[in-house]
């Protein structure tokens, strides 16, 4: 083999191993990627179950009275259930009961902001 032909094998091998490596530091980004979007999906159903839950139990085993509840739940989640009147409703009680607006909020561990919130409004039947 020729001195000449011998350096252009040694160029090709150096291009080959550049075009490897860009494609492998591409499919790490993509990898890397789909793994943080799993988890924000992952957290997001996880909080969506937990409020959905704690909707439920507003005006049944929680009372249906102005204030707020917060929780801990395993994982680290926390919660906070708001309840209050609605606004539209304040001026006169209606002849079914009194109008509660409920929010439902819960925060994944380390989560800057909320990670879901859940808006309902619930009658309490007058006495």
């Amino acid at each position: 083999m020729s001195r000449d032909r011998a350096g252009s094998v040694l160029v090709e091998a150096l291009i080959a191993t550049a075009i490897v490596a860009t494609i492998l530091v591409g499919a790490f980004g993509v990898i890397t990627d789909s793994i943080a979007r799993n988890s924000r999906v992952e957290a997001r159903r996880t909080a969506l179950m937990i409020a959905r839950s704690q909707m439920t139990t507003v005006g049944l085993s929680t009372p249906l009275t102005e204030g707020a509840i917060t929780g801990v739940e395993d994982g680290g989640y926390t919660r906070r259930t708001d309840v209050s009147r609605c606004a539209d409703a304040m001026a006169e009680r209606g002849a079914a009961g009194d109008l509660y607006c409920v929010a439902v909020t819960v925060r994944a561990p380390g989560a800057a902001r909320p990670t879901i919130t859940l808006l309902s409004r619930r009658l309490k039947p007058g006495a």
